[in-house]
């Protein structure tokens, strides 16, 4: 069984460093040294982004590996912080190392305790190729015998090949009597179900429909057997 989560925009301020290697390095290196060739002007409008992060971009491709961290103490954003690695127990690492992938523009998939370097790319980015096309296939080899939580957001998800075996989960939120997934609540409920997943040492998919963290509840009316949702009243 694999746990899949999407990576994050914005890195930690304290993470810890680490050297592994990662699960792709001759697709990532790919990446990086056609990266590398990119001018900021390339950065600001390939990737649609503000000319301070352009800089920041171009500043991690050309000081790319002088730095590397593990994988899930880098990555901030709303999932990491519901899933909160550094709090998580090291009695539970044997899992972590066993179960949760990262996804990844640059790197495929991303164990938690890989070293990476700080980096942007999005799986939707077509600045240097696409994407999609280019990871597909490493993808779906190396989850091809793996029951799948997939807990990525559409943009990574709907990379993987409908042939896996894949068990989407998804969160909805009512506020003020309208029920719909509402972006920051989704994003974090996916770490905390990761979070979940880890600390209980899951590994029937059935064991999901018992998370009720945060308030949330499995829905049976609403779930079906390749599509768990779950609920909360905010």
């Amino acid at each position: 069984m694999k746990i899949l989560l999407s990576p994050a925009k914005t890195f930690s301020k304290n993470p810890i460093q680490e050297s592994a290697s990662c699960l792709f390095p001759k697709e990532s290196s790919i990446l990086v040294n056609r990266l590398k060739k990119l001018s900021l002007k390339d950065i600001e409008e390939g990737m649609r982004v503000s000319p301070q992060i352009a800089k920041s971009v171009y500043s991690y491709y050309e000081n790319f590996d002088c730095e590397t961290y593990q994988a899930w103490s880098l990555y901030d954003g709303q999932a990491f912080k519901g899933l909160d690695a550094m709090t998580i127990d090291a009695k539970h690492f044997d899992y972590v190392r066993e179960h949760l992938l990262i996804m990844s523009g640059l790197y495929g998939l991303v164990r938690a305790f890989d070293g990476i370097s700080k980096y942007r790319l999005e799986m939707q980015d077509k600045t240097i190729k696409d994407l999609y096309l280019f990871w597909k296939k490493p993808i779906h080899d190396f989850l091809a015998d793996e029951w799948i939580i997939n807990l990525a957001s559409h943009e990574y998800s709907k990379i993987l090949n409908p042939k896996l075996n894949i068990l989407t989960i998804d969160f909805l939120q009512t506020l003020n009597g309208q029920t719909k997934s509402i972006s920051m609540h989704t994003k974090k409920a996916r770490g905390m179900m990761a979070r979940y997943l880890i600390t209980h040492h899951i590994k029937n998919p059935i064991d999901i429909k018992s998370f009720c963290e945060d308030g949330y509840s499995f829905s049976k009316v609403l779930s079906s057997d390749t599509h768990f949702v779950f609920k909360k009243v905010i």
